[in-house]
């Protein structure tokens, strides 16, 4: 018999009897020791890659925490950098430069990490590698600002140091020229920063979690801020040394206004003087109450002609002739020329220009100073002065005559506090820059190249010539009271984009009266409405104005909820409506305004109004912006 098993034929443990291969000891659908032999290298190969991609993550993670710390480290130093041009406290050019390249150092460090070409691979990658490209964006164009722009700031060092450019009330009028093109250079480098920060990729959730955008955020934001504190530098290089003398006598007609009885601009004219600048040296001469104003309160010619347009919205109220009423234009540079022609009539002097202050940047300037000290011996300090010459003063003194005199001796005092050199200048310097702001310190120039590089700041004041949404609340007193210490303004504006680009806007005022009992018979003056037992219960009558921007519509108001007209008009080719409301006290009035914007942009330009108690302002829907630019390119 035949056995089916032939012991001559060798067969390894397991094997299969009839074909004497091995058998897969693994159940069915279980790799064995056979599939293990057919996909070792492909196998090997995937843990291989896996290693190395795991490595590469690593290697880019590593170098994103290195770049992460180098940049830490320069924002530091920006901020230090930014904070002193903001204060004018730069340094001396020696301790600058070393600032300036350390910044460089960990720019260039930044730089090189994220060259990498792991990087850029990495970077490739869909979806995730955003954050890893935005971040390279932004490193390359902070080490180019760093080596083109952040040199420049360290020319200015010897220039605008304090203790070089400024001694008193003399101001190095050649130092100053001298900053003009460092300043500007160092923008140019700035502004290409913001821009290219902008244009970074945007990652969604990856750039928030990773950080990307909290970074790109704050390099806009730094670059913004520092930016314009160096255009101020710039504006100032630019026009500061003519209009300080540097190339002949200046003499400039000094306002302070007071808001206690408002205007566009501020208030009334409360005093004056003559400001004279040579070479760098100011001088203030003949201080005086609005007691004595030049050719009187109310002169008996125009002092100059009156344009069409100006004449029709303004001319019933002699602002050619009285003296109170020449800022009821929020355009300051023909406020300005207006107070120029009033002074050369009532004084025969032709003056180079205006200047116009109100009690809260003299305020401003005590607190960086000292205070201010009357010929009494009465101290009169930062946090005293508003409240005295806006209110108190009317109890105090009963007589125009003597409130005038106060009134100069208290701009005597300021002035000597500030004159004294016990003010610090980088605290000076923000203390004008902070009332240039707030629209409380306007300046005009009768010299055309002068005005035209004022009128686009906020320090020039005038009324915008560009497009898109703008919002300017003026309220004005027609009473002749000194009630508007006592009013509190409250505004919303608020957009509902449409179809087209357009955007329908709501405006909200709210003014309420707070105006207490006991006020004096001249604080609650009702000259618009004379009655025999003059204004016991100190209602006031406010001119209303709101300003839109450029091409913008009017679509209806209300008051009070009742659907009111309202005169309307333009100005400087924007359109403006206007009303007249009588607050009563302890009273809130609501004004609503519709109108329609062409252009409902993400953002909208406010203009200030100088108020004594500051206007509260929420905007919903778009982000408020400044109507001036600080840009200074010739």
């Amino acid at each position: 018999m035949t056995s089916t098993d032939d012991p001559g034929v060798p067969r390894e443990p397991g094997a299969d009897r009839r074909t004497g291969e091995p058998k897969d000891p693994a159940g069915p659908g279980e790799p064995g020791p056979g599939w293990w032999a057919r996909h070792r290298r492909l196998v090997g190969g995937t843990i291989v890659l896996g290693v190395v991609a795991v490595g590469l993550l690593g290697w880019v993670g590593v170098r994103a925490l290195l770049v992460r710390a180098q940049l830490d480290q320069a924002r530091e130093r920006v901020a230090v950098l930014q904070q002193q041009v903001l204060a004018g406290d730069l340094p001396a050019r020696a301790q600058l430069s070393a600032q300036v390249a350390a910044i460089g150092e960990k720019a260039r460090a930044a730089r090189a990490l994220t060259d990498d070409p792991v990087w850029s691979a990495f970077g490739r990658v869909p979806w995730a590698g955003c954050p890893l490209r935005s971040a390279a964006q932004l490193v390359r164009a902070f080490d180019t600002m760093a080596v083109t722009g952040l040199p420049a700031v360290a020319d200015l060092g010897d220039d605008l140091n304090p203790a070089r450019l400024r001694r008193q009330m003399s101001i190095n009028v050649d130092a100053l020229a001298a900053a003009r093109v460092p300043a500007q250079r160092a923008t140019a480098a700035l502004e290409a920063l913001r821009t290219a920060a902008q244009a970074s990729p945007h990652c969604g959730w990856t750039g928030r979690i990773s950080g990307v955008d909290a970074a790109r955020a704050e390099v806009i934001q730094r670059g913004t801020s520092l930016s314009d504190a160096l255009d101020s530098v710039a504006l100032a290089a630019r026009i500061g040394p003519g209009m300080l003398g540097a190339q002949g006598t200046r003499r400039y007609l000094l306002i302070v206004q007071n808001p206690a009885e408002s205007r566009a601009n501020g208030g009334i004219i409360g005093g004056f003087g003559l400001l004279t600048a040579r070479r760098g040296e100011l001088s203030l001469d003949d201080i005086a109450g609005n007691g004595s104003l030049p050719g009187g309160p109310t002169q008996a010619n125009p002092a100059v002609a009156l344009n069409g347009p100006f004449a029709a919205r303004y001319g019933a109220f002699w602002p050619d002739r009285v003296w109170a009423n020449a800022n009821l234009t929020p355009d300051y540079p023909t406020a300005g020329r207006l107070y120029t022609g009033l002074y050369r009539a009532g004084t025969g002097i032709d003056v180079d220009g205006t200047i116009s202050v109100d009690p809260t940047t003299l305020a401003y300037l005590l607190a960086a100073s000292r205070p201010a000290v009357l010929p009494d011996g009465e101290v009169v300090t930062a946090g005293s002065l508003v409240d005295l010459v806006e209110s108190k003063v009317y109890a105090r003194i009963p007589t125009v005559a003597g409130r005038d005199r106060f009134f100069a001796e208290v701009g005597q005092a300021a002035y000597a506090a500030v004159e004294s050199g016990s003010g610090n200048t980088p605290k000076l310097l923000t203390a004008l820059s902070r009332a240039a702001g707030e629209g409380r310190l306007l300046v005009s120039s009768n010299h055309a190249d002068e005005q035209e590089v004022l009128s686009g700041t906020a320090l020039g004041g005038a009324l915008p010539t560009g497009d898109g949404p703008y919002l300017a609340v003026v309220t004005q007193n027609a009473t002749a009271s000194k009630l508007d210490y006592w009013l509190r303004r409250r505004v919303s504006y608020q957009v509902q984009r449409m179809p087209g680009g357009g955007g329908a806007v709501t405006i909200v005022i709210k003014l309420t009266n707070t105006a207490p009992d006991g006020l004096s018979a001249y604080v609650r003056n009702r000259e618009d409405e004379p009655n025999p037992n003059g204004n016991p219960l100190a209602q006031n009558n406010i001119w209303l104005s709101i300003y839109t921007g450029r091409g913008s519509l009017f679509a209806g108001a209300q008051v009070d909820g009742h659907a009111i007209g309202m005169d309307a008009g333009t100005e400087s080719g924007l359109p403006v409506v206007s009303t007249y409301l009588t607050l009563d006290r302890g009273v809130t009035r609501t004004l609503t305004v519709k109108v329609l914007e062409p252009h409902a942009g993400p953002m909208v330009a406010v203009r200030p109004q100088p108020l004594p108690v500051p206007e509260e302002l929420l905007v919903q829907g778009v982000q408020v912006v400044p109507p001036w630019s600080r840009r200074v390119t010739n």
